[in-house]
C-alpha cells in the first residue's frame, strides 16, 4: 500500500507524530512516498491557514499549551519555543530531504531534521548541521548537498506543495491513503483503524 506523507519539515506536530508514524509504515510494510512542502508561502494562503505570528493571541496561547500537553503523553524531548524557529532559510532541509529521497533514504533524513529543530535546539538551515545529520544516517553530505540545491529538486518542492492544494491537504503532517486525508498526528490512530481492515 502507498501512502503519501505530506508535511512541512518545520512543523512541531510533524515531529511528534514522527516516531508513531514510522512504527505505522514499518508494520504495515507500506510504501511511503515523502512530500515535504511550504506550508507557509503556499499551503496556508491557499487554502485559508495563518502563519502562527498572523494568528489570534488566544490561538497562539492553547497552541503552546497543546504542543506540552502531547509532548509529554508521548514522552518526548521538546522545546516549544526553540532558538531556530523558524530557520534562517526554511526550505532548505526540505530540499535536502528530497534529495535524501532520491538516494534511497526515507524516513529517516527527515525525522531527524524535525529532531534537531524541536528537541535538540539546532539550526536546521545551517549546512554544519545537515552534514551531521547525514553523517550519523550514513549519508554522503557532499553529493546531497550537489542534489538538492538543483532546479530539479526546487521544482519537485514547489510541486508537493501544488499537489498538496490539489488535493485538499492544508495543514502538516496530513496523510493521504487511498485519496483519504488524515490531518494531524493525532488522526494516526483513525490511519491505522483503516490500515487495519
Amino acid at each position: 500500500m502507498k501512502i503519501e506523507y505530506y508535511f512541512s519539515i518545520l512543523s512541531p506536530f510533524a515531529y511528534l507524530g514522527a516516531d508513531r508514524f514510522t512504527k505505522i509504515v514499518s508494520k504495515y510494510n507500506l510504501e511511503v512516498i515523502e512530500k515535504p512542502l511550504d506550508l507557509v508561502g503556499e499551503i496556508f494562503p491557499n487554502t485559508g491557514g495563518l502563519p502562527v505570528p498572523k494568528r489570534h493571541p488566544a490561538r497562539q496561547k492553547y497552541r503552546l499549551v497543546e504542543l506540552t500537553r502531547i509532548s509529554n503523553k508521548l514522552g518526548l524531548p521538546f522545546n516549544k519555543q526553540p532558538k531556530f524557529f523558524p530557520p534562517k532559510d526554511p526550505h532548505v532541509a526540505a530540499k535536502f530531504l528530497i534529495a535524501s529521497n532520491k538516494m534511497g533514504n526515507k524516513l529517516h533524513f527527515g525525522n531527524e531534521c524535525l529532531k534537531y529543530l524541536w528537541s535538540m535546539d539546532k539550526d536546521i538551515s545551517d549546512h554544519t548541521i545537515l552534514q551531521e545529520i547525514c553523517e550519523k544516517l550514513n549519508l554522503n553530505f557532499e553529493d546531497m548537498k550537489k542534489l538538492a540545491l538543483t532546479d530539479e529538486i526546487n521544482l519537485e518542492y514547489q510541486k508537493n506543495s501544488k499537489d498538496a492544494v490539489d488535493h485538499d491537504v492544508f495543514g502538516s503532517p496530513s496523510y493521504v491513503l487511498n485519496n483519504e486525508i488524515f490531518w494531524g498526528q493525532d488522526r494516526l490512530d483513525y490511519l491505522e483503524d483503516v490500515l487495519k481492515k
